[in-house]
């Protein structure tokens, strides 16, 4: 098994490159919880989280500004002025990093977004057929059955042909 940190490129449409690196490190400390700390239950932010982001140089803040609760089930977070999070955001922007997975064309605005941060919307393949329709192409006779079967007609001799399934 392996950890995952599943971030919406949604997001990354909307905001800037540092809040981006925001929010990577607040899921960041959370799956650092997970390993070597007590979460709280579901979607709970707890002192423990609060206390690693500030040491990290995010402020846990409910309302994402000065004065809002540390903890919480809706917790955001604000930047510490020249912490340790501020000075490598700045190191790196220096070096032209650039999230070059962004969503060009995202469909929402940026407050739309903010749900969206640690988000992430999973496009499923179509389910695969398990079952397809053949029909003789002289009967017309129509039968079901798992995909890939050669079958035979057996009024007229004739092959059956497989229905395309996105018809």
């Amino acid at each position: 098994m392996t950890d995952e940190i599943a971030m919406n490129p949604t997001y990354f449409g909307v905001v800037n490159t540092n809040e981006t690196m925001e929010t990577l490190v607040h899921e960041m400390v959370h799956m650092w919880q997970s390993h070597f700390g007590k979460s709280g239950r579901r979607k709970y932010h707890n002192k423990e989280w609060g206390d690693k982001m500030e040491q990290l140089g995010l402020m846990p803040s409910s309302t994402g500004k000065p004065g809002g609760k540390r903890t919480g089930d809706r917790v955001h977070h604000y930047p510490i002025e020249n912490s340790a999070f501020v000075r490598a955001c700045k190191n790196l922007l220096s070096k032209n990093f650039r999230i070059t997975w962004a969503d060009r064309f995202p469909a929402v605005s940026k407050e739309e977004a903010e749900g969206l941060e640690g988000v992430m919307i999973e496009i499923q393949p179509p389910p695969k057929a398990t079952r397809t329709k053949y029909t003789c192409p002289t009967c017309t006779t129509n039968v079901w059955g798992k995909p890939a079967l050669n079958l035979v007609c057996g009024d007229c001799g004739k092959t059956y042909r497989a229905e395309d399934p996105r018809n």
